[in-house]
């Protein structure tokens, strides 16, 4: 199951990867690369901290602990999905850059994946 779900992940960051090549030329240094690629792998781990976040109210009132009256009626275990899912968008995101940013280093990658 895990393999199927690889897959149609890399079918996603390769379409996010499409997307953003028609938006925008490949990168013309390393450091554009690299600086794209890492402001990414920072939304990620912004969306990660939300995420953990919000689970950490929902563990805590699982466990009895005090928890303020408004996150248990904001952070409901389907807000948390959305926030798992906003992670998993990011580091499609990621993924994508990073693929971008290997294209750019080897044009000749852009033609082989066509």
């Amino acid at each position: 199951m895990m393999q199927k779900l690889k897959e149609e992940i890399t079918a996603a960051a390769n379409r996010e990867l499409n997307r953003a090549n028609e938006q925008f030329p490949l990168f013309t240094s390393k450091h554009e690369g690299v600086a794209v690629a890492y402001e990414e792998l920072e939304e990620s781990k912004e969306a990660l901290e939300e995420l953990e976040a919000s689970f950490k109210c929902l563990w805590d009132d699982a466990r009895g602990k005090e928890t303020p009256r408004y996150l248990k009626e904001e952070i409901t275990p389907l807000k948390i999905a959305d926030y798992a899912i906003n992670l998993a968008c990011e580091a499609v995101q990621t993924a994508a850059m990073l693929m971008k940013y290997e294209m750019s280093l080897n044009p000749a990658a852009e033609r082989e994946g066509e």
